[in-house]
C-alpha cells in the first residue's frame, strides 16, 4: 500500500488485492452546469454533448492517455504519509558566489509556501543551485518532485541526482518503470496528474519547453500534485509571458542569474552587412574563432555578389 501514498489513480491502475477502502474516492467528473462538465484529474472543461458515451455517462478525452476518467466512476487518492528525516545529499561540489546567492535565496523561499522563478542563462548551473533546497526538504522528512516536459532532461536529471543523493529515485514517464515510494521523484510533467497533494516541494525545469509552456492543464497538474502550503519552483533560461505576468502581479518571486558558472559574460552576436562580410569571414577563419553564418533562402542567388559566393565555396 505504501507505493500508493499520494497517488491519484483510476480503478484499473490499482491491483485487485489492494483494498479500495483505504483510498479517498473522488468523482471522476463533475457537472458545472447543464452544458459543461469538468475532469477531476486534469481540470479540463468539456461540453457535455462532445464527450457523452453511448451509455449516457461522460469521459475526458484530454487525459485519455493516462487511463480513461468517467463521470460514473471514481478516482482513488491515498493520502500522502511523511518520510523519515534524513540527510541524503552526497554532493560535495562548490558554488560560485553568484550561484550561492541564488541558492541561499531559494532555500529561504522554499522553506515556506509560495512560488519562485529561477531565471538563469543556459549553463548557469541551475541544477546545482537547487541542491540545497532539496537537501533541506529531505532532511525535514518532506517529499520532493522534479518534473520537466522533456524526457531527455528527466533522464539526465535522474542520472545526476542518483549520483548526488543517497536514495533510490523513481523516474516516471510514458515508457518508464513503475513508481515506487521515495522522498525524491523525477517525472515528466504529465505524470504529475497521477499525484494529488503529494509533495512539499515541486520543481519544474525547462518551463519554456513544449508542451508545458503556458499549458493550463499542466499548470493544474503542478498545483494538484503539491500539498497545501507547498513551495513551487520554476526553472528556465527563457521566461514565458505567463510567468512574466505572474512576476509583475507579485504572485511569483523571481531570482535571476545572467552569468554562467565560469563567470564570463554571454557572447552577444554581432550583425554585419554584406559589404563587411568578406573581411570578417577571413578574420574569423584566420583566428580559428567559432562562427556561424545564417543565410536567408535564395541568398546566393539574390543577395550576395558572385565574388563573395566564390569566397565561401573556397
Amino acid at each position: 500500500m505504501k507505493d500508493y501514498y499520494g497517488r491519484y489513480l483510476t480503478k484499473n491502475e490499482i491491483p485487485e488485492e489492494i483494498n479500495l477502502d483505504q483510498f479517498v474516492k473522488i468523482n471522476g467528473m463533475n457537472a458545472i452546469n447543464h452544458n459543461l462538465i469538468i475532469c477531476s484529474r486534469c481540470g479540463t472543461k468539456h461540453r457535455k454533448a462532445d464527450v457523452q458515451l453511448a451509455i449516457g455517462s461522460f469521459y475526458c478525452p484530454t487525459c485519455l492517455n493516462l487511463g480513461r476518467v468517467r463521470s460514473d466512476e471514481f478516482l482513488y487518492h491515498a493520502i500522502q504519509q511523511p518520510f523519515a528525516n534524513r540527510q541524503l545529499m552526497k554532493w560535495s561540489g562548490h558554488l560560485t558566489s553568484d550561484q550561492q546567492v541564488v541558492s541561499d535565496a531559494l532555500v529561504k523561499a522554499t522553506n515556506k509556501e509560495g512560488q519562485t522563478l529561477v531565471h538563469a542563462v543556459t549553463g548557469a548551473g541551475k541544477t546545482e543551485m537547487i541542491y540545497a533546497s532539496i537537501d533541506q526538504a529531505l532532511s525535514q522528512g518532506k517529499s520532493v518532485i522534479i518534473a520537466s516536459p522533456r524526457i531527455d532532461v528527466c533522464i539526465e536529471l535522474h542520472q545526476r541526482l542518483e549520483r548526488d543523493f543517497d536514495c533510490a529515485i523513481p523516474l516516471l514517464h510514458g515508457k518508464g518503470k513503475p513508481y515506487f515510494r521515495s522522498p525524491l521523484v523525477i517525472a515528466t510533467c504529465h505524470q504529475l496528474l497521477r499525484f494529488k497533494e503529494a509533495f512539499d516541494l515541486v520543481i519544474i525545469d525547462e518551463v519554456d519547453a513544449f508542451p508545458f509552456v503556458d499549458n493550463d492543464q499542466l499548470y493544474h497538474a503542478v498545483k494538484q500534485a503539491a500539498k497545501q502550503g507547498a513551495a513551487t519552483v520554476f526553472l528556465t533560461a527563457t521566461s514565458t509571458p505567463k510567468l512574466e505576468k505572474a512576476v509583475k502581479r507579485g504572485e511569483l518571486t523571481q531570482l535571476a542569474l545572467p552569468k554562467r558558472f565560469h563567470q564570463n559574460p554571454l557572447v552577444v552576436p554581432k550583425c554585419y552587412f554584406e559589404s563587411h562580410f568578406k573581411a570578417h569571414f577571413f578574420k574569423a577563419k584566420k583566428n580559428w574563432f567559432p562562427f556561424t553564418y545564417f543565410f536567408p533562402r535564395n541568398f546566393f542567388r539574390n543577395c550576395i555578389h558572385k565574388r563573395t559566393a566564390k569566397t565561401l565555396h573556397e
